[in-house]
């Protein structure tokens, strides 16, 4: 076998071999199951998941004190790039059919459907439909069900590391105890770094501001009533990155969870909503990254443009939503009280959306628009519709300079660039 090292990854350093096999060597180690190798592992001999790249074999260093995982081999998959890569590609689709000057008056129109009750792209007028492409929706809706298989793959394990948990209402005040930690730390985060930023984006954080009753307002819900769900192992860091198309389907790849945490608390069961507030804010960043990184626009001409990138996104991670539930129906992963669902969806993508808005922050503030476009959709869904495009002019294309790389706590590729000028940006 030729061996090929691939050293990009941020977390692990890999090594192929004919293309048929690839081990992959952690870089951080603890003495303690390793969440990539414990789920790729169950997934594989037990799960019967087969949209993953199959577990072959393992690498552990065995002494009188325990065990530590040094890496794992996995079947290779042939694929033809990840999601992210594949929604940029459809993105860009969908602004050379703006900028071509067709006919956008459905896209201007109230947003049909919500998120936690979408609409299916058949149910679009076929103006919207074309301007989405078929191939974009099929795609998120295959995500979806494909998600829903993973986690009910996951449900079903039996033994003490895989068992699932129902809710409690303990559970769930010990949740809204931490969101409220989080919004705390968020307004402080604010008040640390207003001073810091130029005036436009001090405006936008001031937006924020205003939607302190409102967030604590839904998130509040999550003890009202004890829910009828369950907490399982979850993926963890998932986003569009991970997906692996293989032409007629996908795989999910990288099961090593969020890289903020340690070992043991990546292993802890959790509740599938966050696997899915995960993947609807990845649906966000790329259809922003696409609109505020496309060569195909003159520096003027995105900010009419601008507030199409959040339809684009709502129905797309729509798309996944409805793949989702519709492959979940009837089971016990999510409450089949729609109020119910429709709550836990909105409590697990607020609290998405403030740990990014926190990291751009710090890191990315002329990014903010993301973050603040999504907690505005959740928390203020009456005043979210898109505003009118205005006509533009098909100016020679002229790059957008000076990006900005996404947190690397995103594990997303790609980067999130600065417009022209962050006065060109609208304020959702």
């Amino acid at each position: 076998m030729i061996p090929k090292i691939h050293t990009s990854d941020q977390y692990n350093t890999s090594i192929t071999y004919n293309g048929s096999f690839f081990l992959k060597l952690y870089r951080k180690v603890e003495r303690t199951a390793h969440p990539d190798l414990e789920i790729t592992r169950f997934l594989s001999n037990e799960g019967k998941f087969t949209h993953i790249p199959a577990f072959m074999g393992s690498i552990e260093w065995k002494d009188n004190k325990g065990c530590i995982v040094l890496g794992q081999m996995q079947e290779m998959i042939e694929n033809h790039g990840d999601g992210y890569s594949y929604f940029l590609e459809r993105l860009n689709n969908y602004i050379e059919r703006l900028l071509a000057g067709e006919r956008r008056d459905s896209l201007s129109e109230r947003l049909r459907g919500s998120l936690a009750d979408p609409a299916g792209y058949e149910q679009l007028p076929e103006e919207l439909q074309a301007f989405l492409g078929a191939p974009a929706a099929g795609e998120a809706r295959l995500i979806g069900i494909r998600t829903a298989e993973m986690h009910l793959a996951l449900a079903s394990g039996t033994g003490k590391d895989f068992k699932p948990e129902s809710f409690s209402l303990h559970y769930q005040r010990s949740l809204f105890s931490t969101m409220q930690s989080l919004v705390r730390e968020t307004y402080q985060n604010m008040a640390r770094y207003k001073t810091k930023l130029p005036p436009d984006l001090q405006e936008r954080t001031e937006q924020i501001l205003a939607y302190r009753a409102d967030l604590l307002a839904t998130l509040k819900k999550i003890y009202a009533k004890k829910l009828d769900t369950l907490k399982i192992r979850i993926h963890g860091n998932y986003h569009l990155g991970q997906i692996l198309l293989t032409g007629k389907d996908l795989a999910v790849n990288d099961y090593s969870g969020d890289p903020s945490l340690d070992y043991s608390e990546r292993r802890l069961r959790r509740s599938p909503f966050i696997d899915l507030a995960s993947m609807v804010v990845s649906f966000y960043e790329v259809a922003f990254e696409g609109f505020m990184n496309s060569r195909q626009f003159h520096g003027t001409d995105l900010k009419p443009l601008l507030p199409m990138a959040s339809v684009w996104a709502h129905y797309m991670s729509g798309f996944f939503i409805g793949g989702y539930k519709e492959k979940t129906k009837g089971s016990s992963l999510i409450p089949q009280d729609p109020e119910d669902f429709e709550m836990m969806l909105q409590n697990y993508i607020t609290q998405k959306a403030l740990h990014v808005f926190n990291d751009y922050l710090r890191n990315a503030p002329q990014c903010l628009i993301i973050p603040q476009t999504i907690l505005r959709s959740i928390l203020r869904p009456a005043v979210a519709t898109p505003s009118t495009p205005t006509p533009v002019a098909t100016a020679a294309p002229v790059a957008v300079s000076n990006s900005v790389p996404v947190p690397a706590s995103k594990a997303v590729s790609g980067t999130v660039p600065v417009p022209v000028s962050s006065s060109d940006i609208p304020v959702p």
